[in-house]
């Protein structure tokens, strides 16, 4: 197995597939905005894309509140992949994800327990309606 390639690791609104199956990725952000805690927001997305493999992979993601070290959106599988320069693109609606606080979250992406890698989700207070931005 090569070394695997983090292509992207992005948060967004939709992420769509076209008939030719390109991905269409929709309003990518990194925060969120709420009055109150806890809160759940509308459907949202992740969506991760890797790349440099050959064979068959268990892959991880875990969004995690960093304060508590509480999972809030695990997710895991399988992918397999038959060529080292195609390039697995992972998309999955988050429904119903309750956010305890404010603060960061971390974003991790794991193939066959190995991080190949992570961002930030930042939740802040706001006097606004509950947003992404």
């Amino acid at each position: 197995m090569g070394e695997p390639v983090l292509v992207a690791l992005l948060f967004a609104d939709r992420v769509i597939e076209e008939v030719n199956r390109k991905k269409g990725i929709i309003g990518t952000f990194n925060r969120f905005y709420t009055k109150n805690f806890p809160v759940q927001f509308p459907p949202w997305y992740i969506y991760a894309a890797v790349t440099n493999l050959t064979g068959e992979f268990d892959f991880s993601l875990n969004l995690v509140y960093d304060q508590a070290q509480q999972v809030i959106v695990p997710i895991s599988g399988k992918f397999k992949v038959d060529n080292s320069r195609s390039v697995v693109e992972l998309a999955f609606p988050i429904f119903k994800a309750v956010f305890p606080a404010e603060g960061l979250y971390t974003l991790t992406f794991n193939v066959d327990g190995m991080q190949v890698g992570s961002r930030i989700l930042e939740l802040m207070k706001s006097n606004q309606e509950p947003m992404q931005a």
